[in-house]
């Protein structure tokens, strides 16, 4: 009997350490996080309504994890350190609460939301870069193009490019940084609005 039971109690006193080495070994929980808001200044003059169209990004910035930084051809990636929803729809949220701060008088809405509305101007936005560059500057490439919701008419395109600090190696002041590069697009987004609508002030309009 007692030759049995010590492969039982040698198994039993090696268990604890065997579950701490499990415990040790897992993954830590997940940091998340999102693009903020960011304040400016106010231009008036816009459109009645502006609707922000669902926005596009390339494939290897549509993941979970945040880019840590871009080389020529490898990407790192913060694996345990994600964002809180598709950065597409966060980026859609947040223009459409930076351009309502900045247009005064002007219904901002998304594509995505529940609220349906004619709108005067539809605005269109590529993302075609937005990480750190090896230099660590944060680089934002963006493309704009503004159509009259109407005739569905490109009314005009723009390219915008914003540099800041990457603010290496702490994730949340990564985040900031894009959040700041994200409000600065904003304003130039803000602005264009604004001389597209004085050029086409019967934008949205059946039959202008």
């Amino acid at each position: 009997m007692t030759s049995r039971r010590r492969p039982l109690l040698a198994f039993l006193g090696l268990a604890p350490f065997a579950l701490a080495g499990l415990s040790a070994c897992a993954s830590p929980s997940p940091n998340y996080y999102r693009i903020e808001t960011v304040a400016g200044g106010q231009i008036r003059g816009g459109p009645p309504s502006v609707e922000v169209r669902s926005i596009s990004i390339p494939g290897y910035l549509d993941r979970q994890g945040i880019v840590k930084q871009a080389n020529d051809f490898k990407l790192d990636i913060h694996e345990n350190d994600i964002w809180a929803e598709p950065l597409s729809d966060m980026l859609e949220a947040t223009l459409v609460q930076n351009l309502t701060s900045r247009l005064p008088g002007t219904m901002v809405i998304g594509a995505g939301g529940s609220i349906g509305a004619n709108a005067n101007l539809l605005v269109e936005t590529n993302v075609l870069r937005f990480d750190p560059d090896p230099d660590g500057q944060m680089v934002l490439q963006v493309q704009v193009g503004i159509r009259d919701s109407a005739s569905m008419r490109l009314l005009g395109t723009r390219s915008i490019t914003k540099r800041g600090p990457s603010r290496q190696p702490v994730v949340a002041n990564i985040v900031a940084g894009m959040s700041t590069l994200w409000g600065q697009a904003s304003d130039d987004i803000a602005a264009f609005l604004v001389q597209t609508w004085r050029k086409h002030p019967h934008a949205g309009r059946q039959g202008s």
